[in-house]
């Protein structure tokens, strides 16, 4: 089984001189097998400009609350209206900025715990592959 711990420490631990075009397809091959949800996403890392990059690193932590959010849910008995009414207002604001995250933000709902765990482990392996690509577009 797959450590993800390990997995996000191993991605950070890359440095200057290891950061490469290369390096950031073969994570984003990697990520895309572990993580399908951010499919979409991870297609277009390798191809992102650095204003490209920071916008969808800025986009992280309101995705990465939202699932937080959806998980605290699952993991709590019943169900709080005020909360689903917050993130489902929160998906429409993300959704209607930045269309990037679309195909994530349209199956939080529907995920179960287990899918949401893995969709937190997956937008901090996503956030360490995009700082990957911003170290190398700004080392070029």
């Amino acid at each position: 089984m797959f450590n993800y711990r390990d997995g996000i420490r191993k991605l950070m631990s890359i440095s200057d001189k290891d950061a490469s075009d290369q390096k950031v397809k073969e994570k984003t091959n990697e990520l895309r097998t572990k993580y399908p949800i951010f499919t979409a996403i991870l297609e277009r890392i390798p191809v992102m400009d650095l204003k490209e990059v920071v916008s969808v690193m800025l986009l992280a932590d309101p995705v990465r609350w939202l699932i937080k959010t959806h998980a605290m849910k699952l993991s709590l008995i019943g169900e709080d209206k005020v909360t689903d009414q917050m993130v489902e207002e929160k998906i429409n604001e993300l959704r209607t900025k930045n269309p990037t995250f679309g195909g994530v933000l349209e199956r939080i709902h529907n995920m179960d715990l287990k899918e949401t765990t893995i969709g937190l482990f997956g937008i901090d392996a996503m956030e360490s592959l995009l700082k990957l690509r911003a170290l190398v577009i700004l080392s070029s």
